[in-house]
């Protein structure tokens, strides 16, 4: 046996193990954070695809539309801000099926935004989407005569400072022959944007462009405006 072999101290064992502790503790923290930052690219993925995928459903919805300046009917097609959120009434016929009336609703429950289609000849069989995290909602219609109407909100919406888009183009010119004004009833209020001609009569205008804004679940909001299809 050796007698001048020299082995590593008891200090010296301990203070290795202090060294190789820190580093493993500031090795865990930095794959913590990696973690964490990579979860959080995910979730504004994720949010990303849900916010494009219901904008590409607002468009679908929107350029089914025919509008027209024609004396409304039951089976025309439509577009309203209502109570509970924004209804809209068309002919589909961009499918494999034959065309079929559908009367969609874009409803905000709670924090979850909905998608209602009611179909002919079911419509008490309704087509629910799947809930879409959101936390607030805001509408606007663009109309030809009258231009942006007063937004309309549901939920908690983070409002923003906003810019009334012009449409490019000629105006809209209202059809020859076709009645477009009526002088209001009694005591029948006036919607939003609805213009008035010199003899204080209601002119009938068209929906031209819709702006929707969104208001994520971490409180960003996302905002796009919409053509309807129809007479231009």
């Amino acid at each position: 046996m050796n007698k001048n072999a020299k082995g590593f101290t008891l200090l010296e064992v301990l203070i290795a193990l202090g060294i190789v502790s820190v580093i493993s503790i500031l090795s865990w923290q930095g794959l913590q954070e990696v973690l964490r930052s990579a979860n959080r690219v995910t979730e504004v993925d994720e949010q990303i695809q849900t916010v494009a995928a219901v904008f590409s459903q607002f468009e679908k919805d929107l350029d089914a539309l025919e509008l027209t300046l024609d004396t409304p009917t039951p089976e025309s097609d439509l577009i309203e801000v209502t109570g509970n959120g924004l209804l809209i009434q068309f002919t589909q016929r961009n499918t494999s099926e034959p065309a079929y009336r559908e009367r969609v609703e874009w409803v905000l429950d709670g924090t979850n935004l909905l998608r209602i289609a009611r179909r002919q000849p079911n419509p008490e069989q309704p087509s629910i989407s799947d809930p879409i995290a959101t936390r607030g909602l805001q509408v606007r219609l663009l109309r030809e005569p009258g231009g942006w109407s007063s937004p309309v909100t549901f939920g908690n919406h983070v409002v923003q400072e906003r810019t009334d888009l012009e449409l490019q183009g000629p105006a809209l010119q209202l059809n020859s022959g076709t009645p477009a004004q009526r002088p209001p009833e009694s005591g029948e209020g006036e919607a939003p944007g609805t213009p008035e001609t010199t003899e204080g009569q209601a002119v009938r205008s068209l929906v031209r462009a819709v702006e929707i804004s969104l208001t994520q679940p971490n409180n960003q909001v996302v905002t796009q405006v919409f053509l309807t299809g129809g007479v231009y």
